[in-house]
């Protein structure tokens, strides 16, 4: 209704000031056309008047083939990015969706052409002295750098793709260059922390852990697993390149422990999607909260889900299974990330020392 009163008595009869709701543009980055309501006083043909007037307007610019040459706000911006198929299909599409909501907290509905790279350097300066999440069950830590780079990294797509599509004419990322990381981190876990771990969690998330710590698989190789990777008989997983981060296929080599997890949950599979870990018959696809609240009760600090993928990579080696071979099982591509996460704790040095003897 473009003329209408929006209170209602309680017999559901309107009353009270007449408002007016008419087209005023076209989105350029969705093509709809977007309304404005104006308050127009107690008058019903006042309303009216008013409501013919902008309608009048909006017609003949549409006629005229008028451009709006006002640019797009930034919440325009991020609601457009974050509908985009290509962005959809991104497997951390999650991530970028949270990324976006904190940039729009940030520069609110501020135009596009007044982002400059200062403030997104702001925008930087003011993130990094915020607590994260992440710490809500150990020590209250503040965001990383490497979580600001991304996030900083999602707005420059954003206006790439923005540029591309003759939404935006620059990018305010510009010259604004990574902040250093330094976040390789070396905290793995004992066999004691690990069996202390297992106690505390519930059955799905047991499960879930399990399988990271005795295949190295990544926190979204593992909770988007569906069972048409899953062999059972040769007790491997195939995972094609659209399920990795490298875009490299891999095979994976399933340990006694997990192709029991992987048996009794094959008996249970759901009929309404091809998921293998699931909770109450639906997909699971996080398990922070339950793996951050069992890691405090056990005594656990500073341990990350994918602290365990640096586990396997470090048991590995322990092992004595070769550099290749390892890079092979988990889809490590450089030796860079390699010796990233690979540990080398107390045991390993003086196992060093005693070889070392054994020569001089």
């Amino acid at each position: 209704m473009s003329v209408y009163q929006k209170y209602k008595d309680e017999d559901g009869n309107p009353f009270g000031p007449w408002f007016v709701k008419y087209p005023y543009r076209k989105n350029r980055a969705t093509g709809k056309i977007e309304y404005k309501i104006e308050k127009a006083g107690h008058l019903k043909k006042l309303a009216q008047r008013l409501y013919s007037t902008k309608y009048e307007e909006y017609k003949k610019r549409e006629h005229l083939d008028w451009d709006d040459t006002t640019p797009m706000t930034f919440y325009e911006l991020a609601d457009w990015y974050v509908k985009l198929p290509t962005v959809q299909e991104l497997s951390y599409y999650q991530d970028v969706v949270r990324y976006c909501e904190y940039w729009k907290n940030f520069f609110g509905d501020i135009l596009i052409t007044d982002i400059k790279p200062a403030m997104v350097e702001k925008f930087r300066k003011e993130r990094l002295q915020q607590i994260s999440l992440r710490g809500q069950y150990s020590s209250k830590k503040k965001v990383a750098p490497a979580s600001v780079n991304k996030e900083v990294a999602t707005l420059k797509r954003m206006f790439n793709l923005a540029i591309r599509e003759d939404l935006a004419s620059k990018n305010p990322c510009y010259k604004v260059e990574k902040l250093p990381e330094n976040n390789g981190r070396k905290r793995i876990l004992s066999k004691d922390e690990f069996d202390r771990l297992l106690d505390e969690l519930p059955i799905h998330a047991m499960d879930i852990v399990q399988t990271a710590y005795y295949t190295g698989m990544r926190a979204g190789e593992i909770f988007n697993l569906t069972w048409d990777k899953v062999d059972l008989d040769k007790g491997v997983i195939q995972l094609e390149a659209e399920d990795t981060k490298t875009n490299q296929p891999r095979l994976i080599y399933l340990h006694e422990e997990v192709l029991v997890i992987l048996s009794k949950l094959s008996k249970v599979k759901s009929l309404d999607h091809n998921y293998v870990f699931t909770y109450e018959g639906l997909p699971i696809k996080s398990i922070k909260t339950c793996f951050n609240k069992a890691c405090h009760r056990a005594g656990i600090d500073d341990f990350r889900f994918h602290d365990l993928r640096h586990t396997f990579n470090t048991l590995m080696r322990k092992a004595g299974v070769s550099k290749s071979v390892i890079m092979q099982l988990t889809g490590h591509t450089t030796d860079a990330m390699f010796f990233r996460y690979d540990t080398v704790d107390e045991a390993d040095a003086r196992d060093a020392l005693v070889k070392l003897n054994q020569v001089v």
